[in-house]
Parts: C-alpha cells; sequence; structure tokens
C-alpha cells in the first residue's frame, strides 16, 4: 500500500508539466464527487424552462441593481 507521504514525494519529484496534468486530474475527480455530494443533499424539484429562465433573469436582474 502506497502512503501519502510516498505519493507527496512522487508527486514533488514529476516536472510541471505533469504536476499540472495530475492537478487536473484530481480537480476533475474531485469537483464530480463534490457534485454527487451537493446533488444527494439537494430536494429533487421539477422546473419547467419558463420557470428556470425566470430564476436567471431575477438573477441577471438583482446582479445589475449592485452595480
Amino acid at each position: 500500500m502506497t502512503t501519502q507521504t510516498e505519493i507527496l514525494k512522487a508527486f514533488e519529484a514529476l516536472p510541471v508539466k505533469d504536476k499540472l496534468a495530475v492537478a487536473k486530474r484530481i480537480q476533475l475527480n474531485i469537483s464530480d464527487e463534490l457534485f454527487e455530494e451537493l446533488d444527494a443533499e439537494m430536494p429533487d424539484v421539477e422546473m419547467s424552462s419558463e420557470e428556470i429562465q425566470a430564476e436567471i433573469n431575477a438573477y441577471r436582474n438583482a446582479k445589475r441593481k449592485e452595480d
């Protein structure tokens, strides 16, 4: 079994280009997991396209008033 310390040492030994590729892959994996966790917490609410557009319009109007 590989330890976190071994993984970090191996990561730090990589060239920058490879570090960026690994970091991007980790970020994608984590974002997928976070989305799944958040999605599981959200209630299942059916919304029509019109309701979604109304929410978007309300958000945009609120942002315009802030500026």
